[in-house]
């Protein structure tokens, strides 16, 4: 029995109790990039406490200067670069230990630039030059806007072999019907149909034959 009770004790002590939460950017509405507030993050541990000499920011691989601030069950840490230059990034790490000398560490990977994505949905048609213009503000090293713009090509239509069938009308003249693999038609376009393959009764291939149709505007 009191081999149990001492194996159950150290499935407890392993159960995970830090918190590392709330990282943000300490800036007003905007600061100059060579003099930003602080970096903050919230580390936590309600079951054991945090140690704060063994809590501390990581920047880009080296330790750096931490200052806590105590909050319920942990600390607000705080790391005031010396300077962030806006032509690249910025790897940063917190770096928590508890007081039962457990230890998390978490990494925050800041990007220059902006971060823009296009989520609407819209059926272009195909063979379509589309053009898209974009434009994102900066608050956070100093302020400025800016704008680009750029274009894509939609895909073209497949190009499928199409059914034929036939039907004899009278005693000489055939039929064909056509069934388009698709009725999306953009109007005062020409389109070219070529009809091949076809043989008579007695096995001989009539050479291809090409025609052309535009579809008008009804406008």
């Amino acid at each position: 029995m009191t081999s149990g009770n001492a194996n159950l004790g150290a499935t407890i002590q392993s159960i995970w109790t830090i918190l590392i939460d709330n990282f943000s950017l300490g800036v007003e509405e905007w600061i100059p990039e060579a003099n930003l507030n602080y970096f903050t993050v919230d580390v936590v541990d309600p079951v054991h406490g945090i140690s704060t000499s063994g809590t501390y920011f990581i920047h880009d691989g080296q330790v750096v200067s931490t200052t806590h601030s105590g909050m319920l069950g942990g600390y607000k840490c705080y790391y005031t670069p010396s300077g962030v230059y806006s032509d690249g990034t910025i790897d940063l790490t917190i770096h928590a230990e508890n007081t039962v000398s457990e230890i998390k560490e978490e990494t925050f990977h800041l990007l220059y630039g902006y971060n823009l994505k296009f989520e609407e949905l819209i059926d272009w048609g195909p063979n379509v030059e589309v053009i898209t213009t974009i434009k994102a503000s900066n608050l956070a090293f100093c302020p400025n806007t800016e704008g680009d713009s750029f274009y894509f090509q939609t895909r073209d239509l497949h190009s499928y072999d199409l059914n034929a069938a036939i039907y004899p009308v009278g005693s000489v003249d055939l039929g064909a019907v056509i069934y388009p693999q698709s009725t999306f038609f953009f109007y005062d376009r020409t389109y070219m149909i070529t009809v091949s393959g076809v043989r008579d009764f007695a096995g001989n291939v009539m050479d291809p034959y090409t025609f052309s149709f535009r579809v008008e505007n009804p406008i």
